[in-house]
């Protein structure tokens, strides 16, 4: 059965998590699962059926029976990971939660998992990649309203464009306003939210926004 259009999907990457349980926040009913190869365990482990199940097998997954099954040669052009978005959006998730895509022992697999959110957005999708520490979200020259509350202390904004124009953070311990960023300095890491809701804005570029847990 395909999803309706602009619903919301939840993709399994393979790297390792001890406790799937930070994902009550992000889930909802009726959301697609995906998994990505050896993303197969950590959706099981966090107690959900995959709906699909994409890979070459070479990270621990499988097909499983009863649930439709994607294979992929080794030698490919994408990962694992990517075919498992581009086959999401076919099914008309616009909307992706991405886990187990961050930490483990690669991190070249980590920085390309990160740079997906671009990939996504320039094909109409909106992503957010989570795990148990941390979430990270593309902006693209726009705004984005943060809740508060105990799960995260510290947010940093990491441009991917060269220069970001009027970049305006509010309702933080380090608030800006109309600021320039340049990519590499690092004058928009760790700030801390203050207030109930804090906006960021960004008013020209791409910049990825992480939010990190509580010491």
């Amino acid at each position: 059965m395909e999803a309706a259009a602009n619903a919301r999907g939840v993709i399994f990457g393979a790297a390792p998590c001890e406790d799937w349980g930070f994902l009550a926040d992000y889930l909802s009913p009726g959301m697609k699962v995906y998994c990505a190869d050896g993303g197969l365990s950590g959706a099981l482990a966090a107690g959900l059926t995959p709906d699909l199940v994409v890979g070459d097998w070479d990270s621990g997954g499988h097909p499983l029976e009863g649930v439709p099954c994607a294979a992929m040669p080794a030698e490919k052009d994408l990962t694992d990971l990517q075919a498992a978005m581009e086959l999401a959006l076919a099914d008309g998730c616009t909307e992706l939660v991405l886990c187990g895509c961050v930490g483990g022992r690669r991190l070249d697999h980590t920085v390309f998992n990160l740079l997906l959110l671009e990939w996504l957005k320039d094909r109409g999708g909106r992503g957010l990649i989570v795990d148990g520490e941390s979430e990270t979200r593309l902006l693209d020259g726009e705004s984005c309203l943060l809740s508060g509350g105990p799960r995260y202390r510290y947010l940093s904004l990491a441009p991917l464009d060269r220069v970001l124009t009027g970049v305006t953070l509010e309702g933080v311990k380090y608030p800006l306003k109309n600021a320039v960023l340049t990519r590499g300095d690092t004058l928009s890491v760790s700030n801390e939210q203050t207030a109930p809701q804090a906006r960021v804005t960004v008013g020209s570029g791409r910049a990825l926004l992480i939010r990190s847990q509580r010491d």
